[in-house]
């Protein structure tokens, strides 16, 4: 199987914001002719109850409930965009094969951390799965926390190849240093849309053709929330994306749930996935994030920082 972890195709210089810009841009608006909006404050007031954003210190994520091999996030950030769905349809492409230690090098990153969604080895687990990368290439270690389907439910298990099948979004940064990020809790959510849409949509309005990446890990504290699971391959290749959709296994997994998130504001004609999460917990739930299915009782809190560049890398049309 090829291993297409050097196939490079772009490198998207970012507009980075400065993390209050970020936060809340009232101070911003008073001396410049942007408009009077707020990326985190004002998507998440639109959509829940109890909003607070602010700027702290990385939290240390080698402790619970993280538990990365990494103790923080955000210096030198940068993302590597990876196949995508199109590896699945209309491709499929299973034999789509990385290598995280070679997609650091490629991303001028060689003793990264790494954390981000994808899909999971499927060579190393014998079957197609989910996956949260967590690598620390500086110190070699791997902790991959992957969900796969098991005994027609699921189970959460950790593995120690740093590799992925298919399609992941990951975020590289100098391992075991912290950095300043975007915090935020919200709870009780009064609109439609799930957290990370929210900021995503927040993004593309305040950046418009900007390009603006993200990566951050959020909690979900309480509540419960509609995640799936990718079984194994079908037979044959999708006919359709309704086909893609069946094909997937749906479940309520309950709090407190780990996720790990990577977004887009806008996408400057390479395919890039707009925003792909994927969650873990300590209690065995854990999968690809869709929304929360407990409004009344539901609470987030999040860690984002912005990505400088991005590598895109086996570039494949999105369905």
């Amino acid at each position: 199987m090829p291993d297409c972890s050097e196939n490079l195709s772009a490198v998207i210089e970012n507009h980075v914001p400065s993390l209050e810009e970020l936060k809340e841009v009232r101070l911003v608006i008073r001396c410049s002719k942007l408009q009077p909006t707020q990326v985190f404050q004002k998507s998440l007031d639109a959509n829940f109850e109890t909003v607070q954003v602010d700027v702290v210190d990385c939290p240390n994520l080698s402790e619970p409930p993280f538990h990365q091999t990494s103790s923080g996030f955000g210096q030198n950030l940068k993302i590597a965009e990876v196949g995508g769905p199109g590896n699945l349809f209309p491709g499929f492409h299973t034999d789509h094969q990385f290598d995280i230690r070679t997609i650091g090098k490629v991303c001028e990153h060689p003793e990264a951390s790494v954390f981000g969604p994808g899909a999971g080895p499927w060579p190393v687990v014998k079957k197609n799965c989910e996956m949260v990368a967590d690598v620390n290439l500086k110190t070699g270690k791997t902790a991959t926390k992957i969900a796969e389907i098991y005994q027609e439910k699921y189970r959460q298990r950790t593995i120690e190849e740093p590799k992925f099948s298919l399609m992941a979004n990951l975020a590289l940064s100098d391992a075991d240093k912290s950095a300043k990020v975007v915090h935020f809790k919200a709870s009780v959510r009064t609109g439609e849309k799930n957290v990370t849409h929210c900021i995503r949509d927040g993004l593309q309005e305040h950046f418009g053709e900007r390009p603006v990446s993200l990566a951050g890990q959020f909690i979900i504290h309480t509540g419960q929330a509609k995640l799936h699971v990718m079984p194994h391959f079908p037979g044959c290749p999708f006919a359709n994306n309704e086909e893609v959709d069946k094909w997937l296994n749906y479940f309520t997994m309950d709090a407190p749930l780990v996720c790990a998130t990577v977004m887009h504001s806008y996408d400057p004609g390479h395919n890039l996935r707009l925003e792909h999460t994927h969650c873990y917990s300590e209690h065995g739930d854990a999968g690809h994030y869709h929304y929360d299915v407990t409004p009344a009782t539901v609470a987030y809190e999040g860690w984002f920082a912005p990505a400088g560049k991005v590598y895109r890398i086996d570039e494949v049309a999105n369905r």
